[in-house]
């Protein structure tokens, strides 16, 4: 059960869910929605299909089966081993899906990533700076954003890492 400050004692069914999202992560780390599909198979329905990261974010929103939860519940429900799922479509492009991987909540950033210097056009590399305290993500990309993937390891704010962005992020449990 989530503790207080951000403490957290972890439940058998977290440390169940914190597994099977390792699996996920180890079988599917190219794959966004492969990976939460997994987790979903493995922990909530066996029988659930794979739908690409835009499919699946409509899937969910429309689904009388599952419910949007707050980002602080969705917290809170990961620490007693619910799956949760977050996930924003992108138009034109793939969307992204991530579940929350339980244990305490973490900075965000603090990892490498490369941009283009408007200034020089130059390719620098820079440590991204943190945007706050968040929940943890396993998430799985065949992109090159280094936030996008993540085995608990970076926030569920990684991997779009924009303020605005993560505004359009839903999250969601079965009911």
């Amino acid at each position: 059960m989530a503790g207080t400050a951000g403490t957290v004692q972890e439940t058998d069914a977290a440390a169940k869910l914190k597994k099977v999202c390792d699996e996920a992560y180890a079988k599917h780390n190219n794959s966004c929605s492969h990976a939460v599909v997994y987790i979903v198979n493995a922990l909530v329905d066996s029988s659930f299909k794979w739908l690409d990261a835009n499919h699946l974010v409509d899937f969910l929103a429309g689904s009388s089966d599952w419910r949007e939860v707050s980002l602080e519940d969705g917290w809170t429900l990961a620490q007693d081993g619910t799956v949760v799922i977050g996930g924003a479509k992108k138009s034109g492009g793939s969307g992204h899906v991530i579940v929350i991987y339980p244990g305490p909540k973490k900075a965000s950033g603090g990892y490498l990533y490369t941009r283009n210097d408007k200034k020089t056009g130059k390719m620098i590399t820079e440590t991204l700076r943190s945007h706050g305290n968040y929940p943890r993500a396993l998430s799985g990309s065949n992109g090159t954003w280094p936030g996008a993937k993540s085995k608990g390891d970076k926030t569920v704010w990684d991997p779009w890492a924009d303020d605005s962005k993560f505004e359009e992020v839903r999250f969601w449990t079965k009911k």
